[in-house]
């Protein structure tokens, strides 16, 4: 197992740059704005520009010849049709996941597969997010009863497989034919798939857009720009950033965007990596880079008052009832904002969060997550449950429902998002160069990143940064063992 281990360790460092064109969901909003009418062959001005996310979709991109024209989309691994669902045997299964805000719409779609498939159910087992990833691998591990669950990207799922719990899926017909082939990238080890990464995330910030038009305030596209926006924002009364620094978990979010421009891609994995593991610490100068940005945001004013006492709960009400310009966590906080505010829908709108004034590498933060997985320890009845309601979710129909239902964006083909404005809004972000989350590049949550999070949340409270840095570097060498 330590064999196997090690190789998904390897496995998932590496090829996690996503640069999204083709790669991901796009929608047909991409078409509204484009200036031409997309034709094969032709000649088009918007690179990552797409008709939509079906395999007969056209892409604006260079071709050999270095042009811009319109090419057509493979999203999946095969040119195969979306396979149909799997009929489930009789029997009742448990579903683990942490999205208590979808209990509702997966309650409804699971009505409808037991509907399909009398003699089967499905109860769903909820825990909030920071349970779920300290306490889910304990509790899915002791009960074969939880027969298809959800992991998060990175250390989670890197636990779960060295676990020996994610089935192979790899011969799943679905697997391959239902779900845009770069986003299984977070289920894959070794070339084989132990997860679908149900949820397309982009983790930027997330804007007032109404507010930004009446005020007259422009998106930031550099770092000089974003200190400057914050200071304009709150002193005309608004709180610019409802930065969530009490939750962990959401405060981390904006890691994501410290991180993408703060080196060359490989200079940033190497880094991460030798934090990681112990063989740099946090007071090198690329991590003390970071902390210094977070400094200078909260210098700027960009985050609330007492933003260590700032919770995921207050952040999206305030960003709800108009009195933050910005929710910074991502297109996944959309869902709470609505339904704390349904004037709210439509309204919304995302940008990166660019934190150098040079060229950037990237403009903007993407994320494949909720991986469903079958649990290689259940029955084999209960596996065969499990795939099959896998497979249903995996069907564009119910992947719609989903998206629609709970504003996420998912990583399912032929899925249409026209019923969602708060989807089609965040949409530009797919045409822009993408990374591929690299906050969970420190696969060791509890020990590193939970750590390195705290220290940064500590510093934008007002804690010296040398001190900070230096004293919870002294801790996690200690939790590695180092």
């Amino acid at each position: 197992m330590k064999t196997k281990g090690h190789k998904a360790f390897a496995s998932l460092r590496a090829g996690v740059i996503a640069t999204v064109a083709a790669a991901l969901v796009v929608t047909p909003l991409a078409v509204a704005q484009a200036a031409e009418v997309p034709t094969f062959g032709k000649a088009c001005t918007t690179e990552g520009v797409s008709t939509g996310q079906k395999t007969t979709s056209l892409i604006c991109q260079q071709n050999s010849a270095g042009k811009l024209t319109w090419q057509r989309v493979r999203l999946g691994s095969s040119y195969a049709a979306p396979a149909a669902a799997l009929t489930p045997p009789k029997g009742t299964i448990e579903f683990h996941h942490w999205r208590g805000e979808d209990k509702v719409v997966l309650q409804s779609i699971i009505d409808k597969f037991e509907a399909r498939y009398p003699g089967t159910k499905i109860n769903q087992v909820i825990m909030t997010s920071g349970d779920y990833g300290n306490l889910a691998l304990t509790k899915i591990s002791a009960n074969p009863k939880a027969a298809v669950f959800v992991t998060m990207r990175g250390g989670q799922f890197t636990n779960f497989y060295k676990a020996g719990l994610l089935k192979d899926l790899t011969s799943q017909r679905y697997a391959k034919q239902n779900f845009i082939q770069s986003a299984l990238t977070p289920g894959t080890v070794d070339g084989r798939i132990y997860g679908l990464p149900y949820q397309s995330l982009f983790n930027n910030p997330i804007y007032n857009a109404e507010m930004f038009a009446k005020n007259g305030w422009k998106v930031p596209t550099t770092w000089s720009q974003t200190l400057a926006l914050c200071k304009t924002i709150k002193a005309a009364g608004y709180i610019p950033f409802a930065w969530p620094g009490a939750t962990r978990g959401n405060a981390g979010q904006i890691l994501n965007a410290f991180m993408m421009n703060s080196a060359p891609y490989a200079t940033v994995l190497k880094n991460a990596t030798d934090i990681d593991t112990g063989k740099s610490d946090l007071t090198n100068d690329w991590f003390t880079g970071i902390a210094k940005q977070y400094k200078q945001m909260a210098d700027a004013g960009c985050f609330p008052p007492n933003p260590t006492g700032y919770t995921d709960t207050v952040a999206p009400a305030d960003f709800a009832a108009g009195k933050a310009a910005i929710y910074p966590t991502g297109t996944f906080g959309m869902s709470s904002v609505t339904k704390l505010n349904p004037a709210m829908a439509g309204k919304m709108k995302i940008f990166g969060l660019i934190t150098t004034d040079s060229k950037p590498y990237y403009e903007g933060i993407t994320n494949n997550t909720f991986i469903l997985s079958v649990n290689a320890k259940a029955s084999s009845t209960d596996q065969k449950i499990a795939n099959a309601f896998i497979s249903y979710l995996a069907t564009a129909p119910i992947a719609q429902e989903y998206a629609v239902g709970t504003s996420q964006h998912v990583s399912v083909i032929d899925v249409d998002y026209s019923a969602n404005p708060d989807l089609l809004n965040t949409s530009d972000i797919m045409g822009k160069k993408l990374l591929l989350a690299p906050r969970f590049l420190f696969l060791n949550q509890g020990v590193v990143r939970d750590k390195l999070e705290d220290a940064l949340i500590a510093i934008v409270g007002g804690a010296d940064i040398t001190k900070t840095l230096t004293d919870t570097s002294k801790i996690i060498k200690q939790g590695l063992g180092a």
